[in-house]
């Protein structure tokens, strides 16, 4: 074996031990606050909000990038290492209320208009997966970029200004803060080990103070340390949603 390729072994064995500590890390952290005294205390969902605002924060780099990409090509790896990123955690994260979130708030509602918002949010759901498609064949040359980006930011920047205004607030009247966390431990538990770091490094890009402290709130400062000396500079080095001069129009 070469000098650099048992170097690149042995880096790639680090970020995977690495990785491995922040993801039991985050693990047992969640795991003892959701058997803590407090568990009947009010939720409390900045992390939630830290996950719109990632969403959000995605959608203006992709409407960055289609205003500088020729339609009729491809786009390039950097955009699309972007765009799949996004996309992954957005259908990741609808399933995972559908599926886990919405069956157990439904649960602790009565009057017929809060249950009406729930049905309301999966039903809008439905309607972005088009929306995705949409976009997708169009970075890999379907054309007319610009008015397929705008589109899907309409429907998904709408949904998630609904559901903040409405269910939300639900979810802190409605569900213990052990009710919450249950969710994110389930929610974490559906994603293999290897793409939690994904999702970690993904959610804290240009987070607002106020984001990365929610998110850092369920990290033990051990897993802070790799996130920071390890996934994060790893993360950078891929430089999504970049357009270089030869990829513009």
């Amino acid at each position: 074996m070469s000098d650099k390729a048992g170097k690149n072994g042995s880096r790639w064995l680090f970020i995977a031990i690495a990785a491995g500590a922040l993801v039991a890390g985050v693990a047992s952290r969640l795991r003892t606050r959701s058997q803590s005294s407090d568990a009947d205390g009010p939720t409390d969902v900045g992390f939630m909000r830290a996950m719109h605002d990632a969403m959000r924060r995605d959608l203006t780099r992709l409407r960055a990038a289609a205003e500088q990409l020729d339609a009729t090509k491809n786009a390039p790896s950097t955009v699309l290492a972007g765009w799949d990123g996004f996309r992954d955690e957005l259908e990741f994260h609808h399933r995972a209320e559908d599926d886990d979130l919405w069956p157990v708030l439904r649960r602790e509602l009565t009057e017929p208009d809060d249950i009406a918002a729930i049905d309301a949010m999966v039903e809008e759901h439905r309607h972005i997966g088009p929306a995705l498609a949409d976009v997708d064949g169009a970075l890999h040359g379907g054309g007319d970029l610009p008015a397929k980006v705008d589109a899907l930011s309409n429907v998904v920047l709408d949904h998630m200004a609904h559901e903040e205004r409405e269910v939300l607030p639900l979810i802190e009247r409605n569900m213990t803060r052990a009710q919450w966390r249950e969710w994110l431990v389930t929610e974490r538990n559906r994603r293999p080990p290897r793409q939690r770091p994904e999702f970690l490094t993904w959610v804290l890009d240009d987070a607002s103070d106020q984001d990365a402290a929610a998110v850092f709130a369920e990290i033990p400062p051990p897993a802070r340390l790799v996130y920071r000396l390890v996934l994060r500079p790893r993360y950078d080095a891929q430089h999504r949603w970049q357009v270089s001069a030869h990829a513009a129009m």
